[in-house]
This record gives C-alpha cells, sequence and structure tokens, in this order.
C-alpha cells in the first residue's frame, strides 16, 4: 500500500510535470501564432508602403522628365535669343555712327556744297540750314535712344532667361533630392 500510495505520489507527479510542460507548449504556440499575425500585418504594410514607393517613384519620373523638357525648351528659347542679340549687336555694329566731330565736317561740307549750287536765298538757305541742324540733331537723339532701349531690352530678356533656367535647375535639384532622400534612407 505504501508502495502503491508512492507509485501513484510518482504519477501524479509525472502528471502535473506533463500538465506544466502541455501548458508551456501552448504558451510557445500562442506565441508563434501572435508573432506571425505580427508578421503578417507587417508585410501588408510592406506591400502597400511599396506600392505607395512605386507609384511616388513613378509620378516622379514624370515630373523630371516634363523638367527635361521644359528646360530643353528654355535652353532652346535662350540660343535664339542669343542669336537674335548677335544679330542685332552686328547690325548696330554695321551701322554708320559718326562722331560730332565727323558730322559737324560732313555737314560744313553739304552746306559748301548747297551754297555753291545757289538755289536759295541766303535767308531761305538759313532758315533750311537751321532745321536741317535741328531735325538731324533730333534724329540722332532718337536713334541712340531706340538703340540704348533695344540693348536694355535684350539685356533684361537675358537676365531673365538666366533667372529662370536657375531657378529650373534648382527646382530640378530639390525634385532629385526628393526622390534620393527616401532611398538613402
Amino acid at each position: 500500500m505504501v508502495n502503491d500510495i508512492q507509485k501513484l505520489s510518482k504519477v501524479i507527479n509525472s502528471l502535473e510535470e506533463q500538465t506544466s510542460q502541455v501548458m508551456e507548449f501552448n504558451g510557445v504556440l500562442r506565441a508563434v501564432k501572435d508573432a506571425r499575425a505580427e508578421i503578417d500585418a507587417s508585410n501588408a504594410a510592406l506591400a502597400s508602403l511599396s506600392n505607395e514607393q512605386k507609384k511616388l517613384i513613378k509620378e516622379s519620373y514624370c515630373k523630371l522628365d516634363n523638367f527635361g523638357k521644359r528646360i530643353s525648351e528654355l535652353e532652346n528659347k535662350i540660343i535664339d535669343l542669343e542669336k537674335g542679340q548677335y544679330r542685332v549687336l552686328r547690325t548696330i555694329g554695321d551701322l554708320k555712327i559718326l562722331s560730332p566731330d565727323q558730322f559737324e565736317h560732313g555737314r560744313e561740307k553739304i552746306q559748301f556744297k548747297l551754297t555753291e549750287l545757289n538755289f536759295l536765298t541766303p535767308d531761305q538757305y538759313k532758315d533750311g540750314s537751321r532745321a536741317t541742324n535741328e531735325a538731324l540733331t533730333i534724329l540722332a537723339h532718337e536713334l541712340t535712344h531706340k538703340i540704348d532701349q533695344a540693348n536694355q531690352a535684350h539685356q533684361a530678356s537675358l537676365n531673365s532667361l538666366k533667372a529662370v533656367t536657375a531657378l529650373g535647375m534648382l527646382i530640378l535639384a530639390g525634385g532629385i533630392a526628393f526622390l534620393a532622400y527616401p532611398l538613402l534612407y
């Protein structure tokens, strides 16, 4: 009987030990299930983030292509303006602009030739000469003013195109940095 009690006690202890092992095993299984659920949720979140990232990259490439096209257009416009400015400068260079001394000398020659022809009375000649001088002075001032205005307009156009090009390059650099930042971090 004592022997049976001892055996029974051993069996009970063995059963209790097995019960505790089964409970521990169930706890491990529960932890594995919870971990698996968390991994599945993480996979779903990563897949969603991956799809979103792909969309953003595709949109960024489209925007970069558009920026590239716009920059090419601006470069072509700048080249056209430079060609136009070169033509204007060449035309201005081809103009025969007289110094005041050359103008006076030429006017004196013309006046001398006119007096030799004797087509006008001296009063008519003086009035005509005065009117001619005034008209030539006004035309010379107007021509100088127009040349200055054209030069200023071309300079302003070039400066604004340079600023737009620089701004485009900054925006392009910002876009590239924006795209590169998630890839690097």
